[in-house]
């Protein structure tokens, strides 16, 4: 099974920059630099690039919508919240995004890390509560998806009347649907109605026990390719160890997780399984996991805080841990986002050829 290399996008509040998360950042997120991140991204050879949500971000389809002119091949990850959006609303949102750019729509379903934000966007529904919208959230959009005819459906969260939407997507059966959540509710929506299963980057071994576990309770559900699994981590690469961990540690040495409220919140008043456990990780003696896992940028920010650092040749190593543990979908980014994405293209990516990293190609064709 092939790979698929994702970057991540720095479409939110603290920017980019040679801090990771100022209250002032270097470089703003302005749609020039982020298309100039994205188009980045596409020439070191990522296949997908993630556009975050939340109250602290841009838009994210607003955002996937406006670089897709600028960029040519690379797929938009865009993270969304059920709950926020209706179910059909948001299958016509990612027809349109599919259909337009020929085929470069994925979706990153975000159900939910902290009441706060939650709040913010005015849903106040409890933890548990939210996975069994989501559910019914994503059965509604692949009714909707397969039906033959107008869709009428009636379930605890949703009701829908006629439903039909215009135009058709373009990525068959679906744009795939990325769904995170460590916590029992969130596995089992994941083994469900997800595409590729998504987790913080624990240690290897922690997450070959969350695929072996998701190999075996996903058979029981009828799906129309494989469930797969990824991980959201970060990466430092540089010609020396030394070189990269001085880097790594500068990249917090001036950063405040109070400069972005969403990122505080998300780390301190979390309901999520999956950042506790990086927490945790963040909270041992030492930051250093392994000589290359380190745990500093869970210090001044909230959601992905497990950074690779080293050489090419070690942070290869590491990758390929997780790969043979099962993973095939690999979400990061490191600071400046430009470089460190073409870095990594050029120094890594090389390193990586055995495990069959997904190759850009033309879109299917982009609607005139």
């Amino acid at each position: 099974m092939s790979t698929e290399y994702i970057w991540a996008l720095c479409s939110h509040r603290a920017g980019d920059g040679s801090q990771v998360n100022q209250k002032t950042p270097d470089r703003p997120a302005t749609l020039d630099y982020l298309a100039e991140v994205t188009t980045a991204a596409e020439e070191a050879g990522f296949a997908n690039i993630l556009v975050p949500c939340g109250t602290h971000c841009i838009d994210a389809w607003t955002t996937a919508g406006a670089i897709s002119s600028r960029t040519k091949k690379i797929k938009f990850l865009v993270a969304f919240r059920p709950g926020i959006t209706g179910p059909v609303y948001a299958a016509q949102q990612a027809n349109s995004l599919d259909y337009l750019t020929g085929g470069r729509c994925t979706l990153n379903v975000v159900t939910g890390s902290t009441p706060v934000d939650q709040k913010r966007y005015g849903d106040f529904m409890p933890h548990d509560d939210r996975y069994a919208r989501t559910g019914e959230f994503l059965d509604v959009v692949r009714k909707l998806w397969n039906a033959e005819g107008p869709l009428d459906y009636k379930g605890k969260f949703f009701e829908i009347e006629n439903a039909g939407i215009f135009p058709e997507r373009v990525t068959k059966p679906n744009p795939p649907i990325f769904l995170a959540g460590s916590s029992d509710p969130g596995k089992r929506v994941a083994w469900e109605h997800g595409d590729v299963h998504v987790m913080y980057a624990a240690e290897p071994e922690i997450v070959g026990k969350d695929i072996e576990e998701g190999r075996r309770e996903s058979q029981a559900y009828e799906r129309e390719r494989p469930l797969s699994y990824g991980i959201r981590h970060l990466v430092c690469v540089r010609e020396t160890r030394k070189e990269a961990v001085r880097a790594a540690e500068a990249l917090i040495d001036k950063s405040d997780i109070s400069n972005t409220g969403t990122w505080s919140d998300m780390k301190n008043i979390t309901e999520s399984t999956g950042q506790m456990r990086i927490n945790e990780m963040g909270s041992r003696a030492s930051p250093w996991i392994t000589d290359t896992i380190w745990m500093g940028v869970n210090r001044v920010r909230g959601g992905a805080g497990t950074m690779f650092v080293g050489t090419p040749e070690m942070v290869a190593g590491v990758i390929r841990e997780y790969y043979d543990a099962g993973v095939r979908h690999f979400i990061m980014n490191g600071w400046p986002h430009k470089e460190e994405a073409e870095i990594f293209g050029r120094e890594v990516l090389p390193l990586l050829k055995d495990t069959e990293p997904i190759v850009l190609t033309e879109p299917a064709g982009v609607a005139a």
